[in-house]
């Protein structure tokens, strides 16, 4: 039987970061420059876990108004370049809908706007995220069209954004070289935590142990096995709770003759929510059968359950 705890015992609350008490942010937040980080030696940000080679992704720290682009390289994630930014005037995590707050989580930048169809004040373009998310939605977190735009050359800076991230003109133009839409990740974070690289790379282990566990139960058409990575709190991409998604694998996959899976790995990241239990897997997935193929870009989200990794959640991307 495959085990699904983690074989190196990961004491999680050495990740976890202090949280400042909310607050009104002041008037005078967006006077002061973005200060570029500088990373502690041996540590990484605190939500990247692992970032395909060579690829990009970003980081906002609503506190000191900067957009931080990084780079995923084989030694580490080097910070390529920070950029000013504007945010919410609301400093706390978005609630709902008009509370002129700039949510904190783990996104993905899904489509970019540009040309006659985009209003005037979102600039030369926008990319749309993903919120709310499925872990906003289990929070009741509501609101929508949050966006990383720019603003037109010929306004003044604004001193707040509605809730977006927001950039000059040509800090998008210089961004939309770096991002792969459906596949740059996007966090945006209260401030910026760390923790140990060795910490960092445990996560990696284990989550990368999970996934190719997870693959073999599936390919191997023993249901019940491939059930066990789920958690009982799961709910599909189209409405299925775990009592009827378990009927309806167990209907699919008795009818196979076979099953086989390529999985790509694209990023992983740690969700600081929840006491930083969850896991965002961005993968994509080929599947084939005797009767069936499909391609799926996709996002998993796992939480951790008494030592195991479990799935909670995926969404087609």
């Amino acid at each position: 039987m495959v085990s699904l705890y983690l074989k190196d015992k990961i004491d999680f609350s050495s990740f976890l970061p202090s949280f400042p008490s909310l607050k009104k942010v002041e008037e005078t937040q967006q006077a002061k420059g973005p200060q570029e980080i500088k990373i502690p030696e041996g540590m990484v940000p605190f939500s990247f876990i692992y970032i395909k080679k060579n690829e990009h992704f970003l980081l906002c720290d609503k506190q000191n108004t900067a957009l931080h682009l990084f780079r995923s390289e084989e030694d580490g994630f080097p910070l390529v370049k920070t950029f000013p930014c504007i945010v919410g005037s609301n400093s706390v995590d978005k609630r709902e809908a008009g509370d002129m707050a700039t949510p904190e989580g783990i996104y993905f930048l899904t489509s970019l706007l540009s040309g006659k169809n985009l209003p005037e004040k979102y600039g030369s373009g926008a990319f749309s995220l993903n919120y709310p998310n499925l872990l906003d939605l289990k929070e009741g977190k509501k609101g929508s069209g949050i966006w990383l735009h720019g603003y037109p050359d010929h306004s003044e800076r604004p001193p707040f954004s509605e809730g977006c991230v927001v950039v000059k003109n040509e800090i998008l133009k210089e961004l939309i070289k770096f991002i792969k839409v459906g596949e740059t990740p996007l966090v945006i974070v209260d401030s910026v935590k760390y923790r140990p690289r060795e910490d960092q790379q445990k996560l990696l282990q284990s989550l990368s142990r999970f996934l190719s566990d997870w693959k073999m139960a599936w390919e191997s058409r023993d249901t019940e096995r491939y059930l066990r990575f789920y958690s009982n709190i799961f709910v599909s991409s189209d409405g299925k709770e775990f009592k009827s998604f378990r009927e309806y694998k167990h209907r699919v996959n008795g009818s196979k003759k076979f099953i086989q899976l390529q999985i790509e790995n694209k990023s992983f990241l740690l969700s600081r929510k929840d006491v930083g239990y969850n896991a965002i897997l961005r993968i994509n997935q080929d599947y084939r059968s005797d009767n069936f193929k499909s391609f799926t870009r996709k996002v998993l989200y796992l939480r951790e359950e008494q030592g195991a990794w479990k799935i909670i959640g995926d969404i087609p991307l």
